[in-house]
């Protein structure tokens, strides 16, 4: 039998061994002395760790089970053991030794922080951060607590508190890579990007293939239109994993954003990876490279289901309905333009208006106008969630309008736990969100054809004519655009399309390489104002042996303005998986008509429901080849070209597409209906309003 002495020399080698990180070698010793029948606590204590550190849990909870035979009020052992049960994901284990440690040590700091990481991971958010708070308490220099506290304030919204904490956590540990990498995260949500891009490259000095970072550096890059850097940090991500879906999505977005097609053959390879992975992507991100309305709702429940639903049971008696819209585009935004008619001719007897604005501030005269129309305003920016619920609940509000859905911007927390009897989604997202949060979306009958239904989580207001709204009493610029002016000849035929860019794909381009091959005196106008995309279209155009003169680029200006430049245009061109909306209703206004492609998907369908509604269902076709043969057709007949005309200029007085006001009498009637059913029967279910201003033909 060895000595005492002999055996602490032994265990002052595995400790030393052990701080070393040589586990592998420590499990090896002590392994060799319980062989020998040294039964001691921290023989078996360290052979838990060593486990632990090499990943193999179950074996740690053995050692550490010894361990405790020999020792059953050692709090360090007791903690050790909640650790490995989490780590094996037995939680309730975890929860009874974590507890057994504290009362035998109350102030027990990494005890109490464990079970607040159990609090974390089954979403008990408020709780957790009492529990950090408390560990905090006995640690002041608790870092990870303070990171872990950041995590939770995140997931209830409360981003300000949230900055402080990964702040105070990088204080205190100046390597700690994670929290630079969180923190950047929420300045990017918040668009102080360069401040984000510091924390995200003090991450990478720390740890170079933190693929987290990487991401992330490539997403700040894109937010400032760095398209080349941008690529370059996803690209570095895919070579530590090819198969890193947040990475592989983003890529995907931002190449088509720049027009690089020579992404087709990446998209076929990785789209379905994307789809089949467990991992939730931004789903906004993805509805411009397929058009599959069953896809779009599987990312969609998959991208939700990381948000805590609550339900909410309160009825309100107001005297009024009382309406809020909540987004963060209260200004010259594109998706604003044609909202500002519904707030204007909001019927103020029978409902009253809220605003609630998220957004960084925004002053310019489309805000100064819209903010007019509301009966109260709110700018919730700086505010958590839970004070943005509260404000809500104070106003007793029945309907909450989410404007913004998945797309860009969106606060999605804010609405999974419920604030409102009735959750609407409108407009900014042309899809389902597959949560439970939301009750209701503003459809019509094209855009969400009877068979779709199931592909959708929501109960659908059918609006008649069309769901997308237009305000007609939006400016036009004076302003003459000559064609000369532009290097084209007053005489040609001029296709464009204003669509944003990452809406293009090689499809249509083709089709329009086409159009221009066949009709020589033919030009094509796009709305494309960085180089680097352009760079890419002028490489695709040569592949046609098109004359470069022949496309033109035009930057971005100001609405009235562009409203004008469309009379460049003789004929646009809608995009395929992801429709113009604003875009296509601009042209229209403007007096030029339009040609789409109906889709199958909603976003490749908005175009056909808003020329339905303008009377001129002629202009939808259903493939490829009818789209290219009626474009022709157009541009070569000029007679019909001029009837085409002349019967544009007609329906923008005489359609149901610019009578705003009628538009918001319907909108009005399926709200109306949709809290009175909620009211009187707690029933959500699909309402169909029907057009009663419509002309009987009888």
């Amino acid at each position: 039998m060895n000595s005492a002495l002999e055996l602490e020399k032994k265990i002052t080698y595995l400790i030393k061994e052990f701080n070393l990180k040589n586990y592998n070698s420590v499990i090896k010793y002590t392994k060799e002395l319980i062989n020998n029948d040294i039964d001691v606590p921290i023989i078996y204590n360290l052979l838990g760790a060593s486990y632990s550190f090499v990943d193999m849990n179950l074996e740690a909870i053995d050692a550490y089970q010894n361990a405790l035979r020999l020792d059953k009020n050692n709090e360090e052992i007791l903690r050790n053991l909640g650790k490995s049960y989490i780590d094996i994901g037995d939680n309730d284990k975890a929860y009874e030794y974590f507890k057994k440690a504290i009362l035998i040590k109350p102030n027990n700091a990494d005890a109490i922080f464990g079970i607040g990481l159990l609090d974390l991971k089954n979403k008990k958010f408020k709780e957790s951060i009492e529990q950090f708070n408390l560990a905090l308490k006995y640690n002041k220099n608790f870092f990870q607590a303070y990171y872990n506290m950041a995590i939770a304030y995140s997931h209830l919204g409360n981003f300000i508190d949230s900055q402080k904490n990964y702040i105070q956590a990088i204080d205190i540990n100046e390597n700690y890579f994670q929290s630079y990498n969180n923190l950047a995260a929420i300045l990017i949500k918040n668009k102080q990007t360069n401040e984000a891009i510091k924390f995200l490259k003090k991450a990478l000095a720390i740890k170079p293939n933190y693929i987290e970072a990487l991401t992330n550096l490539g997403v700040a890059y894109l937010d400032q239109k760095k398209f080349d850097y941008a690529i370059e940090f996803f690209n570095k991500a895919l070579e530590l994993n090819p198969k890193y879906v947040k990475s592989l999505s983003q890529k995907l977005y931002v190449m088509r954003k720049v027009c690089d097609w020579s992404e087709n053959k990446f998209l076929l390879n990785n789209l379905s990876l994307i789809n089949n992975s467990n991992i939730d992507v931004t789903p906004w991100q993805l509805l411009s490279l397929d058009d599959d309305a069953k896809i779009e709702y599987e990312r969609a429940k998959k991208f939700g289901q990381q948000f805590i639903y609550t339900e909410f049971k309160k009825i309100y008696q107001n005297h009024k309905i009382k309406l809020a819209y909540f987004t963060s585009d209260f200004y010259e935004h594109a998706g604003m333009m044609n909202m500002e008619g519904i707030f204007k001719y909001h019927n103020k007897s029978k409902f009253e208006i809220y605003g609630f604005d998220y957004a960084n501030p925004h002053n310019d005269d489309t805000h100064k106008r819209i903010k007019k129309y509301f009966d109260k305003f709110f700018y919730v920016k700086n505010l958590s969630d839970e004070e943005v619920r509260n404000l809500a609940k104070e106003n007793k509000i029945d309907i909450a309008i989410h404007r913004n859905g998945y797309s860009q911007n969106s606060r999605n927390s804010l609405f999974a736990k419920k604030f409102a009897p009735l959750q609407i989604s409108f407009l900014g997202y042309p899809g389902t969100m597959g949560a439970p949060f939301i009750d209701y979306i503003i459809g019509d009958k094209i855009v969400i054809p009877d068979e779709h239904k199931k592909y959708f989580s929501e109960k659908i207001i059918y609006l008649p004519n069309t769901y997308y709204p237009t305000y007609n009493e939006r400016k036009i610029s004076e302003t003459i655009y000559a064609k000369k002016n532009f290097g084209i000849d007053e005489d040609a035929f001029v296709f464009g399309s204003f669509n944003n860019s990452y809406k293009i794909s090689v499809i249509e381009f083709s089709l329009w390489m086409k159009l221009l091959d066949k009709i020589k005196n033919s030009f094509l106008i796009l709305l494309i104002d960085d180089e680097f995309t352009k760079k890419n279209l002028l490489r695709e155009i040569n592949k046609y042996s098109i004359d470069l003169k022949r496309v033109k680029f035009l930057n971005f200006i100001n609405i009235e303005e562009h409203l004008a430049r469309h009379k460049l245009i003789d004929l646009y061109l809608d995009t395929f998986n992801y429709n113009g909306h604003t875009s296509s209703i601009d042209a229209l206004f403007s007096g030029v008509p339009v040609i789409t492609k109906k889709g199958n998907s909603f976003s490749a369908r908005v175009c056909a429901s808003i020329l339905n509604s303008f009377e001129m269902p002629e202009m939808i076709t259903s493939t490829e080849d009818e789209y290219f043969k009626l474009a022709l057709d157009i541009a070569t007949n000029k007679e019909k070209f001029l009837k085409l005309k002349s019967s544009v200029m007609n329906n923008i007085k005489s359609s149901s597409l610019f009578k705003t006001q009628n538009y918001v009498t319907h909108l009005e009637k399926g709200f109306a209906i949709a809290l009175k059913n909620k009211i009187r029967d707690n029933a959500i279910d699909h309402i169909i309003i029907e057009d009663k201003y419509k002309q009987s033909t009888n």
